[in-house]
């Protein structure tokens, strides 16, 4: 019977590792995506190559926030989710990235004490080695970081968190303040002042950042409330002044208008006709330019048209001169008129060469999703309100022709 026992017991003891190994492997890849952050192991850091966080506080009080980040995946298999922690109870948070906007609906918004955490599943998963950019908007609570200690003097608190296993080459905090504000103290770093016109600007800048070394900011600025009607105030004394000079001198010194010579109206008409047709030729060379571009059709395709539609244009060129030359010798206030025409067909061509040379360096990553955007939608409200200027010189003309 001792005998028996014995026996049994070491076969137990022989099978019982191979067990015990198969259910601890077990349970570690159970827990293995537990211990992850979004799609990376708990001992896996992500690269960083510039993190970038600007706060602007508006002249009423406003705090509102952008972060970008460029982010480079240094690991061996794709990136499909990223984390990322906001100050605490950032609200109004809107995600893009190179290649466009994320919907509200893909982001998971954690509210924690300290920060705001949000996860999202990437449009396109990051390959190994690839860079994409990223920028986070959002606003935050004045009465949770802005503490006013009397009348014109107010302090700015921030935490700064980021994931533990972020490693950042350059790490930014801009902090805007309002126009005619001045900064008593800043506490527990290192930090430059640019100023902007009357803006204050605050910048912070660490490299191969591992952790903050400081991550509590205290920001002590004044600020006296009326500086904000100082801008529309200073406005509406310039145009005052502008609008009197102009009166001035127009009443000593301008002659009055001389009598407009007589226009042939088939000389205007065909000039407005013939500039539409301009119009036209040119939205027709833009339109294939972005086919071309999209790859809907070839480059042989493109030269043949395009060479077809220069010629048309060349010929619509030579024509318009001559016609500008009739109108302007027989009616010398159509001078001003076709001037300002030219003026704004000059911008277009102009903000046109600009768009195409953002666009370039957009490619070639020299500057961010968000600058591209900003860029854009400048040049495209100038390039607007020059297209504008020639509609209505064209308008004005085809009614005269009538």
């Amino acid at each position: 019977m001792f005998l028996a026992a014995l026996l049994i017991f070491a076969v137990l003891e022989i099978n019982l590792p191979s067990r015990t190994t198969y259910v601890s492997h077990a349970v570690k890849t159970a827990l293995k995506p537990l211990m992850s952050d979004s799609n990376l192991t708990m001992n896996e850091t992500l690269q960083l190559d510039e993190w970038r966080r600007e706060l602007v506080v508006d002249a009423f009080g406003g705090l509102s926030a952008s972060d970008h980040y460029s982010i480079v995946n240094n690991q061996s298999e794709e990136i499909y989710r990223m984390t990322f922690l906001l100050p605490a109870n950032a609200s109004d948070v809107s995600l893009q990235d190179a290649y466009g906007y994320y919907s509200k609906n893909v982001l998971t918004i954690s509210t924690q004490e300290e920060y705001t955490q949000i996860n999202v599943t990437l449009n396109d998963a990051l390959k190994p080695g690839e860079r994409n950019e990223f920028l986070i908007t959002y606003n935050l609570p004045s009465n949770r970081y802005i503490i006013k200690n009397s009348w014109q003097d107010y302090t700015l608190n921030l935490n700064l968190t980021k994931p533990e296993n972020w490693f950042v080459k350059k790490f930014s905090l801009i902090i805007i303040l309002p126009e005619g504000a001045e900064i008593k103290n800043l506490s527990g770093i290192e930090y430059k002042i640019e100023k902007q016109g009357l803006s204050t600007k605050v910048i912070f800048t660490e490299h191969d950042l591992v952790e903050f070394h400081e991550s509590h900011i205290t920001l002590e600025y004044r600020y006296f409330i009326l500086w904000a009607a100082l801008r529309p105030i200073l406005w509406t004394a310039v145009a005052a002044f502008i609008g009197a000079a102009f009166f001035l001198i127009k009443r000593r010194f301008l002659q009055p208008t001389p009598v407009a010579k007589p226009v042939s109206l088939s000389i205007l008409r065909e000039f407005v006709e013939s500039y539409e047709e301009k119009r036209r030729l040119l939205i027709e060379i833009e339109s294939l330019q972005r086919q071309f571009k999209r790859g809907r059709i070839s480059r042989r395709r493109l030269r043949l048209r395009r060479k077809s539609l220069d010629q048309r244009l060349a010929i619509l060129n030579k024509r318009l001169a001559e016609l500008k030359g009739q109108i302007i010798a027989r009616a010398e206030r159509y001078k001003e008129i076709l001037r300002d025409l030219e003026t704004a067909e000059a911008e277009v061509e102009a903000l046109n060469v600009d768009i195409e040379r953002v666009e370039a360096r957009f490619r070639r990553g020299e500057i961010s999703a968000e600058v591209r955007r900003r860029l854009l939608d400048e040049y495209g409200r100038i390039k607007e309100r020059a297209e504008n200027t020639i509609s209505k010189v064209l308008a004005r003309l085809q009614e005269e022709s009538i």
